[in-house]
């Protein structure tokens, strides 16, 4: 098992993409995982158009220097685990072009994965079932796509229907491991009100990449409450069992990153040296 960091630390500390991977490496994390954004229009009819937006994100699919980063990578001894692209596969046709802008600029920059959830899900007028085979309609042309590039798509645990192991155990029978992976979010399995370790023994086979997420006390309220959080502390503070999932990683053979997703860079260093403890 290797040890990786998203880069969504660089959020709290105001850092740029650049400053938090220098940052990063000088800690001594050799993957970093960022979380990329793509603009997407879509006319809906003569006057309405449907677009994307954010407030933050790492890189623009579109508008960042390639070459430039991927000199940086390489100067900086790192490599991307993983890239995030979130978006809604519930929104069929909208989700998969916003998946493969991403799949290409991971393509582009020799990162293997590529993950997103299925979006949320408003329960008042679909229910899981009928999601749930949308959410599959969306990723055949995703992981059709994935493979012509070379990258790997995961699922990441995030909303309703990933928030069930049922329906997780479900998707993957429908794909194979050659077309559809799992990035295993132990906080947010935790806060969904599951026992991570159960849920990740029931899947581990088709684990590809993890984020390392622990989930302080102070959030125990909202645990069955909610399906998923943004970042974690550091690994170690919180209240998921996390040397019992690297236990069980190891036992399945795991070789692939754990990326750690939490608030700060101190956060980042100290789940760093606690994560290089139970990997010994």
């Amino acid at each position: 098992m290797n040890i990786g960091v998203n880069l969504e630390f660089a959020r709290t500390d105001n850092l740029s993409a650049t400053q938090a991977m220098k940052q990063a490496a000088e800690a001594g994390y050799e993957y970093v995982e960022p979380y990329v954004y793509s603009d997407i229009r879509m006319p809906i009819n003569s006057h309405l158009v449907l677009r994307t937006d954010t407030p933050y994100h790492h890189f623009h699919t579109s508008q960042t220097d390639v070459t430039a980063i991927n000199q940086l990578r390489e100067d900086l001894g790192l490599s991307f685990s993983a890239v995030d692209a979130h978006c809604s596969l519930l929104l069929a046709q909208f989700g998969t072009e916003y998946l493969k802008a991403a799949i290409d600029f991971a393509a582009r920059t020799a990162c293997p994965i590529v993950m997103s959830d299925e979006g949320p899900l408003s329960l008042d007028w679909m229910d899981l079932d009928k999601s749930f085979d949308l959410m599959c309609f969306a990723l055949e042309q995703v992981v059709k796509y994935s493979r012509s590039r070379g990258v790997k798509y995961a699922m990441e645990l995030h909303n309703a229907l990933t928030a069930q192991p049922d329906y997780v155990v479900k998707l993957l029978s429908r794909f194979g491991p050659d077309d559809l992976g799992v990035n295993f979010d132990t906080g947010n399995s935790f806060l969904a009100g599951n026992d991570p370790v159960e849920y990740l023994e029931r899947i581990a086979d088709r684990v590809i990449h993890v984020h390392v997420k622990d989930i302080p006390k102070s959030q125990l309220d909202q645990r069955g409450k909610v399906t998923g959080t943004r970042v974690g502390v550091a690994a170690g503070d919180g209240e998921v069992d996390s040397p019992g999932i690297i236990e069980l990683l190891d036992n399945a053979g795991y070789d692939g990153v754990l990326s750690v997703e939490c608030d700060t860079f101190d956060q980042a260093r100290r789940s760093l040296a606690y994560l290089r403890g139970l990997i010994k």
